[in-house]
């Protein structure tokens, strides 16, 4: 990603499909899925392409941190968090015979597309590889 150029970030809040265990689910997605259209992402621009998967332990780690700031546990089987320069290049993504033929009917095969939400703003790297990306003269400037 080119430094101080703006992002634009996509994340898919997804539910497995009820027909699939969540270790299936988690299998499919990364060994199966993820090849299979990880060279059209590429193709067409996107930047930078994460899973966060729950299993069956999530909620009771979820217990161990909830408190009065954090109290609500988000019920999505996974979070796919994938940023590009702009909408345009999801749209061209999209567009696309391979996508429309192949990638966009195998999503039955593990999501309940009906059930999962997505979500779109502007990506704001703030820490990476253990350093602060921004600076504390923001913190003195911002206002609520």
């Amino acid at each position: 990603m080119e430094p101080g150029k703006k992002y634009l970030c996509l994340n898919i809040l997804g539910f497995k499909n009820a027909a699939v265990s969540a270790q299936e689910y988690y299998d499919y997605m990364v060994n199966v899925h993820a090849p299979h259209v990880g060279g059209l992402l590429a193709k067409y621009g996107i930047v930078h392409w994460t899973m966060t998967h729950a299993d069956a332990e999530s909620p009771a780690q979820f217990d161990r941190i909830r408190d009065g700031l954090f109290s609500n546990y988000a019920p999505f089987d996974v979070c796919v968090t994938l940023v590009m320069p702009d909408i345009e290049t999801w749209i061209r993504f999209k567009a696309d015979d391979f996508f429309k033929q192949s990638v966009g009917p195998d999503h039955h095969r593990f999501a309940d597309t009906k059930r999962s939400q997505m979500m779109l703003g502007w990506y704001t790297p703030l820490l990476k590889d253990g350093r602060l990306l921004v600076s504390e003269k923001h913190h003195a400037t911002a206002k609520l």
